[in-house]
């Protein structure tokens, strides 16, 4: 039944994908011609485009699914979705899955446009233009000042953001589109993704107060060393430094589960299109 749900978002969304994804390599095509002439004003506009089409892809494709998420939940065509024999949770975890997958794919080909566009790139500011032989020396040089510990956290750290987004979104939609909020159309989901947002906020603050460490650099090596938010924002004496503070990683994890629970019980209790 899952492979069946899947093949079916794949069937109903993979012409808005491309489009997506064709737009995108269009602009990067664009911007490297731009950014080749090596033109005041025109090279530099072109290097700006091509980063903001590589870096916005993957948040481009998971808005768009987010909207496609309500039309095919909420909007006219809800009704069909839920009148389907299938338990509500069932038809939001497929669709959760596809956007995930999808969001996997684009940070690939996210990479693979950076490659292409990075030679025109990097050859204004001298640097070396092959990216493969840039990788290898961003990475031998994070080998020699971190842990395999602290690499492999740093990467699911990584994925985990991007895969938290759409989760966010969907409890957005599915709580912001019940009966008390249905009647708003699109205004009760960006009503709830703004209350969201908020306590996102709050529940990262807290977690950097509750849990003071950070990923630092101590002697010379990337590990994690001891952070104080109340010392960095002058709260309180002490010296600070260039730290990525680690306590917001479980606090946002933790309301992003949440999310996920909640949307999971929308989908099967709450669900109102009238």
């Amino acid at each position: 039944m899952m492979f069946t749900l899947l093949k079916h978002e794949w069937l109903r969304t993979r012409s808005m994908l491309g489009t997506v994804v064709a737009l995108a390599g269009m602009v990067v095509g664009v911007a490297t011609l731009l950014t080749a002439t090596g033109w005041p004003a025109i090279s530099p506009m072109g290097l700006l485009l091509g980063a903001i089409a590589i870096v916005v892809l993957v948040p481009v494709l998971q808005l768009a699914l987010t909207i496609d998420f309500w039309r095919s939940s909420y909007s006219r065509t809800g009704y069909f979705t839920h009148s389907l024999p299938i338990r509500g949770g069932r038809i939001y975890a497929a669709k959760l899955t596809w956007v995930l997958v999808v969001t996997l794919v684009a940070l690939v080909v996210s990479a693979g446009l950076l490659a292409l566009f990075w030679p025109v790139a990097a050859s204004q500011f001298g640097a070396e233009i092959n990216p493969f032989l840039v990788l290898g020396d961003w990475w031998a040089q994070l080998t020699s000042q971190a842990s395999t510990m602290v690499l492999i956290g740093g990467a699911i750290s990584f994925l985990a953001m991007y895969l938290m987004w759409p989760i966010q979104y969907y409890f957005a939609v599915s709580v912001g589109s019940e009966e008390r909020l249905n009647r708003l159309g699109l205004g009760g989901p960006v009503l709830v993704f703004v209350g969201l947002y908020l306590v996102t906020q709050v529940a990262a603050l807290t977690g950097m107060i509750a849990i003071p460490f950070g990923l630092g650099m101590d002697g010379g090596q990337l590990g994690v060393v001891s952070f104080g938010l109340l010392t960095e924002l002058g709260v309180t004496s002490g010296t600070g430094g260039d730290v990525m503070p680690l306590g917001m990683l479980p606090a946002i994890l933790i309301v992003t589960l949440l999310c996920l629970w909640r949307t999971v019980r929308s989908w099967n209790r709450k669900t109102a299109l009238a």
